[in-house]
């Protein structure tokens, strides 16, 4: 009987953490739908940012030397690899995408981590990654047009789909 009420715990627990991961995934999913053209504006070269992509298993070598060919701006060619990660989207690449190697080549994309990290509810989901290191790294390696942040909005994963911030 007392193994009884542990196994029941155990299903309860790990059913909270099932809500809870698909909590994340879908406040992450609509944040990322939302971050698209930031994320896109950040990544101001093609290396390392689709190769990651490419070794990590996240885009196919396709559409890898497709995304090499083009003749579209940077950007652009990210938008459009973003949109097509979207429609597959795993947690994992948000991991990859804010991995050191990535905020390191790409300061900007500082801004949007954090925006992510206050969306997701499970702290510990992203490598730690403190202000201090990020601060560090974007004075070590400056951007032309490194923005603030102001314009990315953040709702909260419990606030009720149907309402919208009005203004901005």
């Amino acid at each position: 009987m007392a193994s009884g009420g542990s196994d029941l715990s155990t299903r309860t627990s790990s059913g909270d953490q099932n809500r809870s991961h698909m909590q994340d995934h879908e406040a992450a999913l609509e944040h990322f739908r939302k971050c698209k053209v930031d994320i896109s504006d950040a990544i101001q070269r093609p290396f390392p940012f689709f190769e990651l992509l490419r070794d990590r298993g996240f885009i196919t070598n396709e559409t890898y030397e497709e995304s090499r060919r083009k003749r579209n701006s940077v950007q652009e060619v990210v938008y459009d690899v973003l949109t097509e990660l979207e429609e597959k989207f795993d947690l994992s690449l948000l991991r990859e995408l804010f991995s050191k190697v990535m905020m390191k080549n790409y300061p900007n994309l500082k801004c949007i981590y954090k925006s992510f990290r206050d969306v997701i509810l499970d702290k510990n989901f992203f490598p730690e990654i403190d202000d201090e290191e990020l601060e560090e790294r974007s004075a070590i390696e400056p951007n032309m047009e490194q923005g603030d942040c102001d314009h990315i909005k953040i709702e909260s994963p419990d606030k009720n789909k149907g309402e919208r911030e009005v203004g901005s």
